[in-house]
């Protein structure tokens, strides 16, 4: 125990200086914002995406590490806030997928379904060969609507991207295990 706080100790001391050196790295601040959100200091993981966002509002990943964390505290009105303050500033196709996928599996959790699901398809509309999105459309949206056959479409054709991390590839098996029968 005492190796791991000095370890996150040195840690932290690493990032301050860091940030010190270059105070608009984002990608630097949000890896310390998620440090300290995984250490319980979710006040300063806040500060520190704040600090982000500030520094490079077009960094994609601020925003959506920083929504779900909002939303993982059962802040969901204030991930959804986050998420529409990044989308006004990333403007590329993969960046603005990705927001507005997280959007949409905001909403369903909220049980707003059609804007979840608008979310979704503007998502897929940007980049439609992001695995994730058709696993979390199926998994969130449309299985919990009762739309199984839609809901089977979407993860096989995850399957068939073949997301990199095995974990990915692990839970979308699994979905169509427990919810798709196979053709014959």
């Amino acid at each position: 125990m005492e190796k791991e706080q000095g370890d996150v100790a040195r840690a932290r001391e690493l990032f301050a200086l860091a940030a010190q050196a270059d105070p608009k790295n984002a990608p630097t601040l949000q890896a310390w914002a998620l440090m300290e959100k995984e250490q319980g200091d979710v006040a300063r993981a806040r500060e520190l995406f704040a600090r982000a966002a500030q520094a490079n509002p077009k960094h994609t990943y601020v925003w959506h590490a920083w929504a779900l964390m909002e939303a993982q505290q059962g802040h969901r009105e204030e991930a959804l806030r986050i998420l529409e303050k990044g989308l006004r500033q990333v403007h590329h196709r993969r960046g603005r997928a990705l927001l507005l996928s997280t959007r949409g599996g905001t909403l369903a959790r909220m049980q707003h379904w059609d804007e979840a699901e608008e979310a979704f398809r503007q998502a897929l509309r940007l980049h439609a060969r992001n695995p994730l999105t058709h696993y979390h459309f199926a998994v969130d949206l449309l299985l919990k609507r009762g739309r199984t056959e839609e809901a089977c479409s979407h993860l096989r054709r995850a399957q068939a991207l073949r997301p990199r991390k095995p974990r990915d590839r692990r839970k979308i098996g699994r979905a169509l295990a427990r919810h798709c029968k196979k053709k014959l």
